[in-house]
């Protein structure tokens, strides 16, 4: 039997799959590591964690099955990031990750000093973006600035360059980089030069479907895999994902909701909606259990239950509209439509008679009308959205599919294993690398449908109130969130 491994190196976890070649998820595992917020706008990760997460991944997917019957091993892996490396290919600081928002000062400043040809083409320069950060890092770390011989954009890329002895990356995260031409065909030199940014700190650019190496021997053993297995470059969660939905061709149209999420789409001139994720979207539920579920956590754990499951079960025991409170999940800043790092969350609407269920309700809804911000813009440009798979984490919930159904008015379609869908991806991007599949239109192979979830047209209308209420309380708020950074 013939094998592809699928690394997914997201925010909290990174997550592998084994596949068979036709598509069947043979074995998976997960292997978190946490997110180090020194300040209220810093997100770091430190990258022997992400390295660790892949060995113990790849020791426990190839467990009793033999090493060189993997074809090839691809990945995806999040992004923007900025890791600052030097000579010797060695990290010289904390990973800055996408949910940084430090460079906020930067990130106007490069925004004032391009000239309108640099500009376009190149989405929100916020200030999560590694051209954005590495400006930061020039002025607050100048050491690290001077030390560095490379940086890397991809939490993936840094796995790649450990493998490979050399930095790498694919034109879609050099894109999210902000470093490449906006028709990702190369990097934008010019745009370079006017920041005094060195050619050399470039890495090498490839397609997401190149093979860019080889597994080396005196590596092998570490990392779990069999020398000569060849690795496919990948590219970033965002596109591996669309890939592993099936979302292929003009109006397909998807909804995430993993640590980050969004709706992607393909527009009717066939290229890519562009919206950048939102910030917050299982990161909030995650808050939620944290601060809010202890007694959830407690019945998990006695039970062996998934908690997030008993979560989903309480949110039901609350009305829609969750007798009046209302919830803004800006956790971390928000990127998406809103475009706004200063952006903070919050509660409204609270009273003496609020149960901890309308609370709880509330992070759900609150959660669903900010990617409905999303699902706004892409019929804005014109995709006609009636059904959309719906991935991620929050995908499991059948009441969390129910909500976020009604408040969208669009059928939300599940499939088998949708947690690993950008694993499906990358291992489709590693199939076709590799000769396996011809092109991305064999995800096919890998997707089944589990649930189809059908908008309640009643609950939408009362949504549809409640949608316009939330863009209000944003409006209000907005002028105040610069207040509250420490």
């Amino acid at each position: 039997m013939d094998y592809i491994i699928a690394h997914d190196f997201g925010t909290s976890s990174a997550k592998a799959a084994l596949f068979t070649v036709d598509g069947k998820m043979v074995r998976s595992n997960t292997v978190s590591y946490p997110v180090y917020r020194e300040h209220s706008t810093w997100a770091e990760q430190d990258p022997e964690d992400w390295w660790k997460a892949f060995c113990a991944n790849n020791k426990i997917l190839l467990d009793g099955i033999d090493k060189s019957s993997a074809l090839c091993v691809s990945f995806s892996g999040t992004c923007p990031n900025c890791l600052c490396v030097d000579d010797e290919l060695k990290p010289l600081h904390k990973a800055i990750i996408w949910q940084d928002n430090r460079a906020t000062a930067e990130s106007s400043e490069i925004i004032e000093r391009l000239p309108p040809e640099l500009l376009d083409g190149r989405g929100v320069l916020g200030p999560s973006r590694t051209l954005v950060a590495l400006q930061w890092i020039r002025k607050n770390w100048p050491d690290v600035f001077q030390k560095t011989a490379k940086v890397i954009g991809a939490n993936s890329h840094y796995v790649l360059m450990r493998l490979a002895g050399r930095a790498m990356t694919d034109t879609d995260i050099a894109w999210s980089m902000a470093m490449a031409t906006p028709d990702r065909s190369g990097w934008s030199y010019d745009l370079l030069k006017l920041l005094d940014i060195p050619e050399s700190m470039l890495p090498e650019l490839h397609r997401s479907t190149d093979v860019v190496a080889t597994v080396p021997a005196n590596i092998a053993d570490e990392c779990g895999l069999a020398p000569g297995t060849r690795l496919v470059i990948g590219a970033s969660d965002g596109y591996c994902s669309s890939v592993g939905t099936g979302m292929i061709k003009s109006g397909d149209v998807c909804l995430n909701a993993g640590t980050s999420g969004g709706v992607g789409a393909i527009g009717l001139d066939g290229k890519k909606v562009n919206i950048r994720g939102t910030s917050s979207t299982g990161a909030a539920m995650v808050w939620l259990k944290n601060v809010f579920c202890a007694e959830e956590e407690q019945i998990a754990a006695s039970k062996g239950e998934d908690v997030f499951s008993l979560i989903d079960e309480k949110i039901d025991q609350a009305p829609i509209g969750s007798n009046g409170v209302m919830f803004h999940p800006y956790l971390q800043g928000e990127r998406g439509v809103l475009n706004n790092p200063s952006a903070r969350g919050s509660f409204v609407g609270l009273s003496l008679s609020t149960t901890r269920e309308d609370i709880m309700r509330s992070v759900i809804e609150g959660i669903g009308f900010n990617l409905n911000l999303c699902m706004q813009h892409v019929r804005d440009v014109g995709v006609v959205v009636k059904r959309a798979p719906f991935i991620g984490g929050m995908s499991k919930g059948k009441n969390i599919r129910q909500t976020f159904a009604d408040i969208m008015n669009v059928e939300l379609v599940t499939m088998e294993n949708s947690e690993f869908t950008a694993a499906k991806g990358a291992a489709v991007l590693g199939g076709i690398g590799i000769g396996v599949y011809r092109d991305i239109s064999e995800i096919e192979k890998f997707n089944s449908i589990t649930s189809l979830t059908i908008p309640n047209p009643e609950h939408h209308e009362r949504y549809k109130e409640l949608i316009s209420l939330y863009e209000k309380v944003y409006e209000a708020q907005e002028p105040l969130y610069p207040l509250f950074h420490s």
